[in-house]
């Protein structure tokens, strides 16, 4: 005979299935669950989120921009500009990602570069700034394009 183990959620004071209770490896009074359930924890989780999303100013992006790529805030503003409000790689005025244009660095030399957006500042990333394997990707895209 197998034996449902139920726990009681802190929060909705609901009594419900161990599985309905994410792991916690710290927690051995509880079964190494949490206290709360999934869907308790969730809602919390997502009312965090949300209320600490603002707290990104623009004054924080633009101090850990100067802080951490040695990109003041002029010079990101300029070369914006420089650009016509647009990303320098493929011309879009959305920046998505955050909805802010990235400042884009030199990964070796920390020196700054242009100014992305969220997919060419991810894709260039993900070709690890490294022209050889762009080039690459350009000869396997024009290969196969021309074959259609």
């Amino acid at each position: 005979m197998v034996l449902a183990v139920l726990l009681n959620c802190t929060k909705c004071g609901e009594v419900k299935p161990v599985d309905e209770f994410h792991r916690e490896s710290r927690n051995t009074l509880r079964h190494f669950r949490r206290t709360q359930c999934k869907k308790c924890d969730y809602l919390k989780q997502k009312k965090y989120a949300e209320k600490n999303r603002a707290k990104i100013s623009f004054k924080d992006v633009a101090y850990r921009r100067m802080r951490l790529l040695n990109y003041p805030q002029d010079l990101f503003d300029e070369r914006l500009a420089q650009q016509g409000n647009v990303c320098a790689i493929c011309g879009t005025d959305t920046p998505g990602g955050r909805g802010q244009f990235h400042a884009d660095h030199d990964h070796k030399t920390n020196q700054p570069r242009g100014v992305l957006c969220h997919n060419c500042n991810i894709a260039l990333g993900n070709f690890k700034d490294n022209p050889e394997i762009l080039r690459a990707a350009i000869d396997y895209l024009q290969r196969y394009s021309e074959a259609e």
